[in-house]
């Protein structure tokens, strides 16, 4: 784990360690330090994407520390999720640590059970994310671990931003260091310089920026509407990738891979993968980005396959 990070090297509570969440160490470390540190008491905490708590608590944890008991009259710390196991994969871990739980069943009380430390400062918000609607009061942190399609990332800028304050706001995205969900790193690098990055990879998959400049509602209308064409696209991948750093390149030109793969032009996914094993060799490595490369070597495989069945 890095130490020339702040939160790596502070003195942090145990409590952010034991609660089960699908969150890393030092991505606990960081959310706790950033409502420590950077929360001014001001603005609201949102994580966008609670699954049973481990990041509220993280941050809930770090604003208590902080002083924050509460916001313009209101809980300091909201919480975003369907609270129901929608998706196989989110029963099946619920089932394993905690207790036996029905695909659509909701574990709102599971979530309840890790955060009740600090009840006091969460308010919940159960249900489905495209109908959340904000109140348009001041955001500190926004952490957004929700964006798993398009239209959600669409909604939580669309929600959000406009309540970011420059020199002052945060935002987390819990899904940025794995090429699945490019709309992601397009949003962002949309909107330019408005943002400084923090930090470009807090493990295990989160990336930090820190709002510097006022966003225009116009570009946060484009990103509602994601409408941005094909060339749009992946020029915003090619300045991501050109300011990438040397540890981060790789996986951004994967995120470029799997959009390029998105946009069915197989013979560009074919020339990129060329190109990626020339360059960095990606056969026989276990690195992540090298692994979901060969992912989408197979997924293009399995659509020319297919199309041939046809």
């Amino acid at each position: 784990m890095p130490s020339d990070k702040p939160w790596n090297t502070a003195e942090v509570p145990q409590e952010i360690f034991d609660s089960f969440g699908m969150i890393g160490p030092e991505e606990r470390r960081c959310f706790w330090w950033l409502a420590r540190h950077c929360a001014s008491g001001e603005g609201a905490i949102v994580d966008a994407g609670a699954f049973v708590g481990a990041s509220t608590l993280c941050f809930a944890s770090g604003a208590a520390a902080a002083g924050i008991e509460s916001v313009k009259g209101g809980k300091p710390v909201h919480a975003y999720d369907y609270f129901a196991a929608i998706d196989a994969y989110v029963a099946q871990a619920i089932s394993k640590k905690f207790r036996p739980i029905a695909q659509g069943e909701s574990y709102l009380d599971i979530f309840q059970q890790q955060t009740a430390r600090y009840a006091s400062l969460i308010e919940a918000h159960p249900g489905d994310f495209m109908q959340a609607r904000w109140s348009g009061a001041a955001v500190d942190i926004l952490f957004i671990d929700v964006a798993k399609r398009a239209w959600l990332n669409s909604h939580a800028i669309a929600e959000f931003f406009p309540s970011l304050v420059p020199g002052r706001s945060i935002v987390v995205h819990q899904d940025y260091f794995h090429c699945w969900h490019p709309y992601i790193h397009i949003g962002m690098e949309f909107f330019g310089d408005a943002f400084e990055l923090v930090d470009e990879l807090v493990l295990h998959q989160s990336r930090v920026w820190r709002l510097v400049a006022p966003l225009p509602p116009e570009k946060i209308a484009r990103m509602k509407a994601y409408d941005l064409d094909r060339e749009e696209r992946l020029a915003l991948l090619d300045r991501l990738i050109e300011r990438s750093s040397a540890a981060c390149r790789p996986m951004m030109e994967v995120v470029r891979l799997w959009q390029i793969c998105l946009d069915k032009d197989y013979d560009g996914v074919a020339a990129e993968l060329e190109r990626l094993r020339r360059v960095y060799g990606i056969d026989g490595r276990h690195e992540l980005w090298c692994r979901q490369a060969l992912m989408v070597e197979k997924y293009r495989a399995d659509q020319l396959g297919a199309a041939k069945v046809r």
